[in-house]
Order: structure tokens, then C-alpha cells, then sequence
């Protein structure tokens, strides 16, 4: 019998259940990277907040190498995944309600109304998932491998678009979007109106997974070169971008400018800052001040020194400046963090502290 996994609301074994989708789901077989939940990095076993305000996601395999995402729910805060692919994969959703982007290297791509999104991934690729807390989020996905439209499916290169070949064959990360017929709207449109027992249940979604993945590769197929849209990211790319990231881990209380890790990465300046955005999910300021914050929240909680030191040992020369900062990212002032014992702080991911910068 096919797997079937439910995320309801209230519900706290979070990694449990990515643990039983990541046996079934090629997007997320190679493993999870992070998970970022409201502005804290979340400890790998430790009980996440309830995901969902309301609503469920039902994640089903479908056959071995095909597995179908059905999501109507609202997001109680705003969620960052990481996740990596084990095989060489490919993506396709259909979203009624609620716009999520997802990252990978330097491409982008965002849910879009009567349009299908789709990701090519090859092995070891990490993307990022975005979700707004309190948006309601209406979506449908289907997920699969190469070897399963090659072997299981059968099918010959002739009845592929021409672009997953490509991708594949050259280890590419493409991202984009291609305009989807009435029919295959009409057949996602049924997965949130199903009302049957537990077995035929599966069985019908089963059904409509494997007709939905026909029609829309169909719809790929045929259409007109200039409905088309997608983002091409090579793996030299790839390697740079994951570069700069490694160098901000090394010293997130560095300072660094776009200009000078130009230079290093060899990449000009639009390339190198959406680039990063778009594979991490988040800009290199972004992603240099969630590290100093949670290195300040760190030293807060384990240290006596003064704030005016804390704030120089994670890159910030004005206390004030640092202080806008924190209350920006955790809601809270820095000295409330010594006077009150605060539950985010246990969620907190260790993380290097920051060398005090050099003048």
C-alpha cells in the first residue's frame, strides 16, 4: 500500500513526519538542511510550533518515484526549508491560493495564476522553500524522478520536453513556468474536493495524480515557445555562490561589502546578489545578520559582557545600531533577554561566535 503522511494543526513531531516524507519524496531525499520557523533556526529533533494555524497537507506516494503534495492551510508564521535532492528530479505545482517562491543558485520562480511552476534539480541540489505566516495557502504538487518517467512510465525522449533532457544531461538547475490547459486545472481543482473513506481515498487521488501528470506534460509539451519561461543555473555558478556563504559562516562578524565579494567570487554584482537570494533563500545581508543575532543571543545568555562588547563582537561598531537590530529580528531588547527567561532562546542553533572585527 502507497504512503500516505498528514500535517494537521497542533502538531509538534514535525521532523518525524520530514523524515517519512523524505523516504518518499524526491525533492527532499537528500536530506534536510535547515529549517528556519519564524526568525529561529530550529534544532534537528527538537519540537517545532504548530506549522499550520488551520487547514492539513496531505503528502501521498503515488508509486515509488512519484509522490503528490496537497496542501490547503494557513502558514501560522513565516517558514524556511532547505532541503536537498537525492536523484535527479523534477517538480511540478499548481497553486489556487498564496504565493510561494522557491531558491535555488541563481534562479527564482513564484507560484503564478493558470500557469504550472516547475523545478529540474540534479543530485546533491539544494533549494529553499518560502512561506508567509498568516497567508492561506491552496496548492497542489507532483514530484518525481528521472528514472521513473524513464523506467516506470516508460517513456521515450520524443513524449519529454526537450528542456528536462537538456538539464539533466548537463547537471543544470532550471526553474520556470508554462501555461497550463483548462483541463489540467479542472483535474488539480478535484484533489481539495474528495470525499471518501481512507482507502478510496488514496485510490482516487492515486488516479487523478497519474491522469494530472499526463495532461500537464502535455500541456508542456505544446506550448508555444514564447509562453515559456524558466532560468538556467550552471554548476560553476553553483560553486561560487556556496563559497560566499561558507566564507560569511567562517566570520558572520566580518565586514564585508557586495564589492569586494565581487572580487572574490568573480561574479558581478546583480549576479552575486540575487544569485545568493535566490539559493538560500534570503539576501547576504539577510543571511550575515541572522547568524550575528543568534551569535548575540548566544553571548547574551552565556556571558556577562556588556552590550557595547556584544555588539562589537558581532560586526556592529553603534550599540545602537545593534540594538535596533536585535529588536528588529527577536521582538525583544537585548537586556530583556538577561532578565527574562525567554522559550526562543532554546530553539536558538548553536553557531560560531563572531571574531571581534578588525579597525
Amino acid at each position: 500500500m502507497s504512503a500516505l503522511i498528514l500535517v494537521a494543526p497542533g502538531q509538534t513531531d514535525l521532523w518525524r513526519k520530514l523524515a517519512e516524507i523524505q523516504k518518499i519524496d524526491p525533492t527532499i531525499s537528500g536530506g534536510i538542511d535547515s529549517i528556519v520557523y519564524g526568525r529561529t533556526q530550529q534544532r534537528r529533533g527538537t519540537p517545532i510550533p504548530t506549522l499550520f494555524s488551520s487547514g492539513y497537507e496531505e503528502i501521498h506516494e503515488i508509486e515509488p518515484g512519484l509522490c503528490a503534495h496537497i496542501t490547503d492551510a494557513v502558514i501560522d508564521q513565516d517558514w524556511r526549508l532547505t532541503a536537498t535532492g537525492g536523484d535527479y528530479s523534477l517538480r511540478l505545482r499548481i497553486a489556487f491560493a498564496g504565493e510561494a517562491g522557491y531558491e535555488a543558485q541563481q534562479s527564482h520562480v513564484s507560484d503564478e495564476s493558470a500557469r504550472c511552476s516547475f523545478m529540474i534539480r540534479p543530485p546533491g541540489e539544494p533549494v529553499t522553500a518560502n512561506f508567509k505566516g498568516g497567508v492561506a495557502y491552496r496548492y497542489c504538487s507532483l514530484s518525481m524522478t528521472q528514472s521513473y518517467l524513464r523506467n516506470a512510465l516508460e517513456l521515450a525522449d520524443e513524449e519529454l520536453p526537450s528542456i528536462l533532457l537538456s538539464s539533466w544531461s548537463r547537471g543544470e538547475t532550471v526553474m520556470g513556468h508554462f501555461p497550463m490547459s483548462k483541463t489540467a486545472l479542472t483535474h488539480a481543482g478535484r484533489f481539495f474536493n474528495m470525499r471518501f473513506s481512507r482507502g478510496w481515498h488514496k485510490l482516487a487521488v492515486r488516479a487523478l495524480a497519474l491522469d494530472l501528470l499526463r495532461i500537464l506534460m502535455h500541456d508542456w509539451q505544446n506550448a508555444r515557445p514564447e509562453t515559456r519561461m524558466s532560468i538556467r543555473i550552471t554548476q560553476p555558478e553553483r560553486a561560487r555562490l556556496l563559497k560566499v556563504r561558507d566564507q560569511i559562516d567562517a566570520d558572520p562578524g566580518a565586514v564585508i561589502t557586495l564589492a569586494t565579494l565581487c572580487a572574490q567570487a568573480r561574479m558581478n554584482r546583480n549576479k552575486l546578489h540575487f544569485g545568493f537570494k535566490q539559493q538560500f533563500g534570503v539576501s547576504i545581508h539577510e543571511y550575515q545578520t541572522e547568524l550575528r543575532m543568534r551569535a548575540a543571543w548566544r553571548l547574551l545568555e552565556t556571558t556577562e559582557l556588556p552590550i557595547s562588547e556584544i555588539a562589537e563582537r558581532t560586526g556592529y561598531e553603534e550599540p545602537t545600531n545593534f540594538t535596533a537590530a536585535f529588536k528588529k529580528h527577536f521582538a525583544v531588547l537585548p537586556r530583556q533577554v538577561r532578565g527574562n527567561a525567554m522559550p526562543t532562546k532554546k530553539a536558538l542553533a548553536s553557531c560560531p561566535t563572531p571574531r571581534r572585527p578588525q579597525r
